[in-house]
């Protein structure tokens, strides 16, 4: 009996971290997102369903418990992953804008042509602003708002302060724009080192978390039956969610401290 809730558990999991069907990849990156999250919770509510009714509540509960950690880390993943993609985009058309600056072109065409070279959010912004100041728009406000829902918002916000300084005080926009194009690249940078030094500590995090799991594997090798006391309901049971609430609880608040070092 105790092979059924395992398999189940393995297969959730595994749907979890499983890449998208090739069709979706076909579609775009809009698409081929949302396409993976449908996937991805189809799979886990069918074999969610399937723990519930084959799993004793304590091993449904600890299924539950280890799903929403996964999930939960994914997603600090991708949205780390985000912010370092878009803030290299955001650097590149900066660059695009000071040359484009440089040989006299007017600032609203210098974003429009920015804009052109970019792939979404960045370019989707660019080309808002540049649509809000060919009406007459106040384009720091344009870059405010439309940086806040992006991943970077801060960066944006230092773009729209140098588009202030220039129209308050007649400042040269290219001069403050290569301003904040040698800003952008120098937080990535010492982004970039601050990640690649934190990455022994996340591997870290992850190996304690994973030696309880080596202790049940070795336990069942020597015909201690750990998966059985565990997995068996009653107080083996209580024992797994326990065991699991505080793995789960060790690599959210790891993931944490590692956050607010970067952030």
């Amino acid at each position: 009996m105790t092979s059924v809730p395992v398999a189940a558990v393995l297969l959730a999991v595994a749907a979890l971290i499983s890449p998208s069907p090739p069709l979706h990849r076909l579609r775009g990156p809009a698409a081929a997102g949302a396409g993976r999250t449908a996937f991805r919770l189809t799979a886990v509510a069918v074999l969610g369903g399937g723990v519930l009714v084959l799993c004793p509540l304590p091993t449904a509960l600890a299924a539950g418990v280890l799903t929403g950690t996964v999930i939960a880390r994914r997603r600090r993943a991708a949205r780390r992953r985000r912010r370092r993609d878009e803030a290299r985009v955001l650097a590149a058309a900066l660059d695009t804008v000071v040359g484009e600056l440089r040989v006299g072109a007017h600032p609203v065409r210098a974003f429009a042509a920015a804009a052109g070279e970019c792939v979404p959010p960045v370019g989707a912004v660019l080309r808002a602003v540049a649509a809000r100041a060919r009406l007459g728009g106040e384009v720091a406000a344009g870059l405010r708002a439309a940086g806040a829902a992006t991943a970077v918002p801060a960066y944006w916000e230092r773009i729209a302060v140098c588009w202030q300084l220039a129209a308050d005080h007649g400042l040269m926009i290219a001069t403050l724009m290569q301003a904040a194009h040698r800003d952008i690249m120098e937080r990535q940078r010492y982004a970039d080192r601050l990640n690649a030094a934190l990455a022994g500590a996340r591997a870290t995090a992850v190996i304690l978390a994973a030696l309880p799991v080596a202790g049940v594997v070795l336990g069942q090798l020597i015909g201690a039956d750990p998966l059985g006391f565990l997995l068996g309901g009653g107080a083996g049971g209580w024992l797994l969610i326990t065991g699991v609430g505080l793995v789960a609880a060790g690599l959210i608040w790891s993931d944490r401290i590692l956050e607010a070092q970067t952030a």
